[in-house]
Formats: structure tokens, C-alpha cells, sequence
């Protein structure tokens, strides 16, 4: 028995560390934010986790239907910029829109999108017969983050909506 207890006690010395990542929940609100038409985000209830989506005014447009951008570590008129962010504390509704980033609330861990694709439906709204905005229904398929030692992969991520008025 002894011989046991010493053997499992050497066990939980050696034993493997999986290091201080945290694979995402990715659970956010429905409600999509954002600063101006081209940074999108969507926060979970605590305000202190955020993914973002960096957009260009050809992304966003009036012609209803379906597009669909690939996802790159920085973004062009044919692709979209996708990053998810941890903080220390809970961000403000104009955390995204200031010119000089805020000093606080700090990042406490960023990763980017290497890779996916980032589908937009566009519908009109109208009200009298008349055009009045736009509705944006945005979803992610094959959205892969890597942080250079661990990957976090969703096959599919339903970002959210957002309606742009006229």
C-alpha cells in the first residue's frame, strides 16, 4: 500500500500541464454593436469578453442577397479581420469608437482569426413602401483562431444581427 502512495504521489508530480489557455465559450449576446458601419462586436453578459469584426464599406452594402468574405489576419476590401478579446474589466459603448485606444480596461489575451469565412444576408426593411435601412444577418463557418501553441475551431458561429437605418 505504501509503495502505492508513494507511486501515485511521484505520478501527480510529473504529470502534464495544459497550460493557462482557456478555450473559449463563445457565448455572447444576440445584440450586435458597433461604431459606425465598418467595427462589429458582440460582448457576453459580462462585458469583459469580445469578438470583433473589422469591416470595409464594400462588406456592408445595400444589394440584398448573400455574400460571403474569407476571414485574414488583417483586412481588404475581400476579406474581413475577425479577433476575440479577453479583458480585466467590463468595456464601455464607446470602447471601440475613440480615436487613441482606452488604457484600461487592459487585454488580458487577444487572438485572431487565421482563418473562416464570414457570411452576410442582406434584407431590406421597409415601412410605408419605402426602403428605410438595411438588415445584416452575419454568421461564421470555419472559424479557426490560433494563438501560435493552441487552435480553437467552430464550424459554425452565429455572430448576430444588425440593422442599419437610412
Amino acid at each position: 500500500m505504501k509503495k502505492i502512495l508513494i507511486f501515485l504521489f511521484l505520478f501527480s508530480l510529473f504529470s502534464c500541464s495544459d497550460g493557462d489557455f482557456d478555450v473559449p465559450s463563445f457565448e455572447f449576446s444576440e445584440t450586435v454593436s458597433g461604431c459606425g458601419e465598418y467595427v462589429l462586436y458582440v460582448t457576453n453578459s459580462s462585458k469583459k469578453e469580445v469578438l470583433v469584426l473589422n469591416l470595409t464599406k464594400t462588406q456592408l452594402g445595400t444589394s440584398v442577397g448573400e455574400k460571403s468574405f474569407s476571414i485574414s489576419k488583417t483586412a481588404s476590401a475581400s476579406s474581413i479581420k475577425a479577433t476575440y478579446r479577453i479583458l480585466d474589466a467590463a468595456i464601455g459603448s464607446n470602447y471601440f469608437c475613440q480615436t487613441i485606444p482606452p488604457l484600461t480596461p487592459k487585454v488580458t489575451k487577444e487572438l485572431i482569426a487565421e482563418s473562416g469565412t464570414v457570411i452576410i444576408k442582406t434584407t431590406e426593411v421597409i415601412s410605408n413602401n419605402v426602403v428605410t435601412g438595411y438588415k445584416f444577418e452575419i454568421s461564421m463557418t470555419d472559424l479557426l483562431f490560433f494563438d501560435g501553441t493552441e487552435r480553437v475551431f467552430f464550424e459554425t458561429f452565429n455572430f448576430g444581427t444588425i440593422t442599419i437605418n437610412i
